[in-house]
């Protein structure tokens, strides 16, 4: 066994380049800090509006996430460590096989940190949207949230328990040259059946909160414009399914270290979805105000549509605080419920704004132009949501 020599030989027509690979790692280092910094910016923008701009004690989903927020920093840092050293996107034939045990390491526990930030982020959503969506009469509901977060906190426990007893010893998980080493669980499938499982639980995630929305007392605009958060949810199906069309893939395939690759961006982007679902609700006010009072370039917008907004911003700041506050009785919940909704649906034309200047800005569109840009689609989100006019139905007791 050559271990300078490549993990796989190289196609016909294919010459193998070991010293200097063609590779995707300045790809996945850009994509994990892109991910990491809003993550950690939402949920650092979650604690400031629930406990300085509206002075309310954290909930027990926000306990909850913090562990996950720490697991999920963990993996991003493992992925650093393969871009940085052995590399991503490297084919099979253009890997040496002495630096596969270091990526299957960092892989290994990078998955580790993976699943378990599914325990807390998913079990946190849940936490919240009993919070948000079950109080009053709406018991099952509740109970339904709390049946899911023990379902998923128990499934990702067995599927951490099945990843690190695997292999006999533990090391020979990524390390094949150890003699007499041997795999119990069939890697490849166990990784393929747990795509499978953590999609269902993205959609029940997801579709869970739909029938109470739909069942509001809104308009049926201001129900869509209410749902459109859920494309951040969407985001995290769309992650899952790919993975599992990766993971077939990779159970099909023997070029495994070019298709660990998007797999592991994969995770680290579902887990970053799973986050933002988690903190939207609560950002959208305190980013408005936290704007205003840097003076931003929102500031000549908000002046320029302050005689049309400023009803908005009047009627939803005393219904805002009853959103998040836990001393609510049941005659004021259908009203609380559609002021929820409407800031809900208030931080998805946020977080979509944002992606929008993102990538304006990554083409280098400067000057006038992309302040034109950013003040249309300012004002297109903000109508085209029924922010500058609210339509609510009044509730019906």
């Amino acid at each position: 066994m050559d271990l300078n020599g490549p993990v796989l030989p190289a196609p016909d027509g294919v010459e193998s380049n070991l010293d200097n690979p063609p590779n995707g790692n300045a790809l996945v280092i850009g994509l994990t800090s892109f991910l990491l910094s809003i993550s950690l910016i939402s949920i650092l923008l979650r604690l400031y509006a629930k406990t300085i701009y509206l002075k309310n004690k954290p909930n027990l989903g926000d306990y909850v996430i913090l562990p996950g927020v720490g697991t999920y920093t963990a993996g991003c840092i493992f992925c650093y460590r393969v871009a940085l050293t052995s590399g991503f996107f490297v084919h099979g034939w253009d890997f040496r096989l002495k630096n596969l045990s270091w990526f299957y390491y960092n892989l290994f526990l990078g998955t580790q940190m993976y699943l378990a930030s599914m325990i807390f982020v998913k079990s946190a959503i849940l936490l919240e949207w009993a919070r948000i969506f079950g109080s009053g009469s709406r018991r099952g509901f509740r109970l339904t949230c709390y049946i899911l977060a023990t379902l998923n906190a128990i499934y990702y426990t067995i599927n951490i328990s099945l990843e690190v007893t695997s292999c006999r010893p533990r090391a020979f998980y990524w390390d094949k040259t150890i003699p007499g080493g041997r795999c119990v669980y069939d890697g490849p499938a166990l990784s393929l059946t747990s795509a499978l499982v953590n999609l269902l639980f993205d959609l029940a995630i997801l579709l869970l909160p739909q029938v109470t929305i739909w069942r509001l007392n809104m308009w049926r605009r201001k129900r869509i414009g209410v749902s459109a958060v859920f494309i951040i949810g969407l985001g995290a199906c769309t992650c899952a399914i790919l993975r599992i069309v990766f993971g077939v893939a990779y159970v099909t395939n023997n070029d495994y270290t070019y298709l660990l690759s998007p797999q592991s961006i994969l995770c680290i982007a579902e887990v970053t979805a799973g986050i933002l679902v988690f903190a939207a609700p609560a950002i959208p006010k305190p980013v408005v105000y936290l704007v205003r009072q840097a003076g931003g370039s929102v500031d000549p917008l908000l002046r320029s549509t302050k005689g049309s907004a400023s009803s908005v911003d009047s009627g939803t700041e005393s219904s805002q605080k009853e959103l998040y506050s836990r001393k609510l009785n049941n005659n004021l919940y259908d009203r609380e419920i559609e002021t929820g909704r409407s800031e809900i649906s208030y931080s998805a034309y946020i977080i979509g704004l944002d992606l929008v200047f993102f990538f304006f800005k990554f083409q280098v569109i400067q000057g006038h132009l992309y302040s034109i840009i950013q003040q249309t689609v300012f004002i297109i989100f903000m109508y085209d949501s029924g922010f500058v006019h609210r339509d609510l139905k009044p509730a019906v007791s």
